[in-house]
This record gives C-alpha cells, sequence and structure tokens, in this order.
C-alpha cells in the first residue's frame, strides 16, 4: 500500500527545503526525500564553509601586507583551525540532524533515501511508495562536472567537495577550470602555501564574465605567484601513487615564478 501525502518534494537542498517547510507551515502534508543531506551543497559544501576558508586566506594575505606599510609582521599558516571550525560551526561533522528537526518540527515528514517517479504523483523511495494527492516537486540539485580528460577517473581527484572537507592543504594543486568555485578554492590553498596550478580551456578565466573581470581575477592571482594557463586544455592525467602528472596542448600561460604543479607531490587535481 502507498503512503499517502499531499506534497513530495524530491530533494531538500537549498530550494527543495525552503518548498518543503513553506508547505508544512501552510497546514500541508509534505513528505521530503533526501538522498544526501538536508540543506543540499550551501550548507555542507558550498557557500558556508567556503567562505570560512576564504575568510581565513584573507586574513592570511592582510597579515603579509604589515611590513612596509604598518609595521612587522611574521605569519605562519595553518589549516588545522579551518578544518576544526568547517567541522564545528558549519556542517557539524556533515550531519543533518537539526536540519531535519526543524523540518518536522513544521510537521514535515522526511524520508531519507533517492526518490523515483513511478507514475502521475507517484514516487518511489527504497521499495517504498509515496503518492502525493496534490503533487510532486522535483528538486534534486546539482553535482560536479568532471571534464572528460583521459584518465582522470582512474585517480583520486577532488571535487570542490573534497576541497573543504580536507583536513590539511596539499603540496601541490592543478585547478581544471577557471570558473568562480575553482578560483576561489585554488587563491585559499595557495595562500595556505600549497603550489597551485590553473588550467582553463577558453582564452581567459572566469569565461562566463565580463573580460574586465576576467583581467581583473588573472593580475591578482599572477601577484599571489599562481600559475595560470589560458586557451589550455588538459591532454591526461596520471597518478603514481605518490605524485600526479597531467599532459596539456600548448596555449597562452600567465605568468608567475612557479611552474605547474601538476608532477609534484600533492593531491588530486580539482576537477
Amino acid at each position: 500500500m502507498p503512503h499517502h501525502t499531499d506534497i513530495v518534494v524530491i530533494g531538500m537542498g537549498p530550494g527543495g527545503k525552503h518548498v518543503a517547510g513553506r508547505l508544512a507551515e501552510a497546514g500541508l502534508h509534505v513528505t521530503g526525500v533526501e538522498a544526501e543531506l538536508v540543506g543540499g551543497e550551501c550548507p555542507y559544501w558550498g557557500c558556508v564553509p567556503s567562505k570560512m576558508m576564504i575568510r581565513a586566506g584573507n586574513l592570511l594575505a592582510e597579515a603579509r601586507r604589515i611590513p612596509g606599510m604598518a609595521g612587522r609582521a611574521h605569519v605562519t599558516p595553518e589549516w588545522a583551525p579551518v578544518a576544526a571550525r568547517i567541522r564545528a560551526e558549519a556542517t557539524d561533522g556533515w550531519n543533518d540532524q537539526v536540519a531535519v528537526d526543524r523540518f518536522t518540527g513544521k510537521g514535515g515528514h522526511f524520508v531519507r533515501g533517492r526518490g523515483r517517479l513511478i507514475g502521475p504523483r507517484r514516487v518511489e523511495v527504497d521499495s517504498e511508495t509515496y503518492e502525493a494527492r496534490r503533487g510532486v516537486v522535483v528538486a534534486t540539485g546539482t553535482r560536479p562536472q568532471i571534464p572528460p580528460v583521459p584518465g582522470l577517473v582512474k585517480v583520486p581527484y577532488w571535487t570542490n567537495r573534497d576541497a573543504v572537507a580536507a583536513k590539511e592543504p596539499p603540496t601541490s594543486l592543478l585547478v581544471l577550470g577557471g570558473g568562480a568555485i575553482g578560483l576561489g578554492l585554488a587563491q585559499v590553498f595557495a595562500r595556505f602555501g600549497t603550489r597551485v596550478s590553473i588550467v582553463e580551456a577558453l582564452d581567459r578565466l572566469l569565461p562566463m564574465e565580463e573580460p574586465e573581470s576576467s583581467e581583473l581575477i588573472t593580475g591578482v592571482l599572477r601577484a599571489e605567484d599562481l600559475t595560470i594557463r589560458t586557451g589550455t586544455r588538459a591532454t591526461g592525467v596520471r597518478h603514481d601513487g605518490a605524485a600526479f602528472t597531467a599532459g596539456r596542448q600548448a596555449g597562452r600561460s600567465a605568468p608567475s615564478g612557479r611552474s605547474a604543479a601538476a608532477s609534484r607531490p600533492g593531491r588530486a587535481p580539482i576537477a
């Protein structure tokens, strides 16, 4: 027998959680379905923890500007407080019980699992069927897009989620793609001592934004000694157990004082 409800919301990320909560507060019987964490990308892997990382990196950058401007300062980067704060203050160790309780406290019914549409207003979750009297909201969100670079799927690469969960910064890091998320993580890790290279297939960083934005961020990152290669495609990735090596097609390079970090020991590329 199916479980009857007014609304089924598949995906309890930022959008789905908001819709489900508002409908429950309005007096409807709402069944929220989530396979991962209620709240989705923003509180656990995106907006909140990434801003903690960026804030920490900004503090280091500011302290390094003191000599010659306001006195003397010696800065020693330490990642442990950043990782601890992300776990304690942002993600609760990637536990969403507080968010689940907040939803059920509004009268919602929560189901942990992956929802699948099996008919009009019918959703299956782990062999249980939920039938909605009013309708189904599909808010399944997104995942990082993994570029089709030969060999990448065979190595332990990072996505933004792995980078946010890192307990220590890598020795070196190759970032595939010059979008906002990749650039933000690249700058943070560089400020904590990681040797960072960025490879962007199009002819400029932030290719979806105005050219002036690309020019500005390229100058900032180059001044912070990141290696930037635009108009360059990664042709393959290998991992020998200790180091990662990435092949590339010749392209334009925004000069810096460091060579590409892909062949040095360190963590996998961020895809």
